[in-house]
């Protein structure tokens, strides 16, 4: 995802709501925010929802938007994280996957099966993450951020996005071997 600010002239017609700036906007921004979403969800189709329902909210409150040091995405990502945190909080159930969706098996048995069970594994591990760590990891490697753009959006420092990085990191790895049966995970 290009993270480089959008033009003033395009934000200011956005405001004014020019629909060639808006959907300048959502084309840019709407592919990451799924993904986003997505991450932290695990459904699709509740992805899409939200993903909507950003868009949705940022139309209703554009002409109020003022770049105060956070560009329009990070707007944009924060109505979409506290879209998703309503979301998890009203959905506190485990999700849980349909039988018919393991049983569409197109690349072998084995190969789909096991690609399932550490996607669900690692879905798990994810819950397990402090919120920045959590944060970092969707960032950084769903949507491509580098170090310096993390830290920008996160508001914290370089160091720090590294080392919540180093730690989410081998957080995941010791869940998903858990998760996955691994014994030397439950040793370590």
């Amino acid at each position: 995802m290009n993270t480089a600010a959008l033009p003033e002239d395009l934000v200011r017609r956005a405001r004014s709501a020019d629909p060639e700036a808006l959907s300048t906007i959502y084309e840019r921004f709407a592919p990451g925010i799924y993904r986003y979403v997505y991450y932290r969800i695990g459904d699709a189709e509740v992805a899409r929802d939200i993903q909507s329902d950003v868009f949705l909210r940022m139309l209703e409150s554009i002409e109020r938007y003022e770049d105060r040091g956070w560009s329009i995405g990070s707007w944009l990502y924060s109505i979409a994280h506290a879209r998703t945190v309503d979301t998890l909080r009203r959905n506190k159930r485990r999700r849980q996957t349909p039988l018919s969706e393991w049983c569409a098996i197109s690349e072998g048995p084995e190969t789909k099966l096991t690609d399932r069970i550490n996607e669900a594994a690692l879905q798990e591990a994810l819950v397990h993450l402090s919120e920045a760590q959590r944060q970092v990891i969707l960032l950084r490697h769903s949507y491509g951020l580098s170090l310096e753009e993390t830290a920008n959006q996160l508001g914290r420092s370089i160091g720090a996005v590294k080392s919540l990085q180093h730690r989410a990191h081998e957080r995941l790895a010791r869940l998903v071997r858990t998760s996955l049966g691994d014994d030397e995970a439950a040793e370590g």
